[in-house]
């Protein structure tokens, strides 16, 4: 929700009347109607306004909405890292996305949509399309989590379309964003993970193992120093993979194996036990 007392008085305290405000925004009645009767104009004309007051649309925003929204997206996040995508589905539904007003989580919503799209819908074209809408937007910060979240989603479409040359354009400019200094203080480590675990995975299918281990060991390090241990199964069981296929020391692939069954086990990942128990280290 809005809050139009906040937009009130920061109108007010800026010296602003409504007819100074408002002047080729919109008609002075549009915005008597929202200050007064609680009329939402279109998000256009809100955006045109803040912007105006020198403010974001977020600063007006009712705290209690911000966390709600905040809290479903969140909570989507993790039921589709652990491949719930009925429940990502509800929590979307649950959120209208033309009543969102901070950018991150319109991002966010396109992301979910997108991955939503690919994993239950098995639409390619509609994932494609909600990843690149991402992509597109002139408000997107290269380097950002939402950026490399969204070259990921591209990556994985084509690889479920068997297009490996495209798929490895996305990969490959996520091997190029993602440095070591910048994602072991990322704030979204399980995201991070995510993009860190499957373009690693790519890169390990393609055999080209120098960049997968690259990308792999930084997704062991942010588990080993953020303590978050939720990818670190399938992240020991892709390093195991690929020290078998270089011929590494077979106690270390040993070693990767056992402590990916573990961690498989501590999240009940039957995917992952089944292939850790088909694997044979020699």
């Amino acid at each position: 929700m809005i809050d139009i007392k906040k937009f009130i008085l920061t109108r007010k305290k800026l010296g602003l009347s409504q007819n100074e405000l408002c002047e080729g925004i919109c008609t002075q009645s549009t915005l008597s109607k929202f200050e007064n009767n609680g009329r939402i104009p279109s998000l256009k004309i809100l955006n045109s306004l803040c912007a105006r007051m020198n403010i974001n649309l977020s600063d007006i925003m009712s705290d209690a909405q911000s966390n709600d929204i905040e809290s479903k997206l969140s909570e989507a996040d993790y039921a589709s890292d652990v491949f719930d995508f009925p429940k990502v589905a509800r929590l979307l539904s649950q959120i209208p996305k033309n009543e969102l007003i901070r950018q991150e989580d319109i991002f966010h919503y396109d992301y979910l949509r997108g991955i939503l799209a690919l994993e239950l819908e098995h639409n390619q074209t509609d994932a494609l399309y909600c990843f690149t809408s991402i992509l597109e937007s002139p408000k997107l910060k290269r380097g950002s989590i939402f950026h490399l979240l969204a070259l990921s989603g591209c990556g994985q479409v084509y690889e479920f379309q068997d297009e490996l040359e495209k798929a490895q354009q996305y990969y490959d400019l996520i091997s190029a964003e993602i440095r070591e200094d910048s994602i072991l203080n990322a704030p979204k480590n399980l995201q991070i993970l995510s993009i860190l675990y499957h373009a690693g995975k790519f890169y390990s299918k393609e055999k080209d193992y120098q960049t997968s281990n690259k990308l792999l060991n930084y997704g062991y390090q942010i588990c080993a120093t953020q303590h978050v241990t939720f990818y670190l199964g399938r992240i020991l069981f892709c390093l195991a993979e690929n020290g078998k296929a270089q011929e590494m020391n077979a106690k270390q692939v040993e070693t990767y194996i056992n402590d990916a069954a573990a961690f498989a086990r501590l999240y009940n990942n039957r995917v992952l036990l089944q292939k850790i128990n088909q694997f044979q280290i020699a």
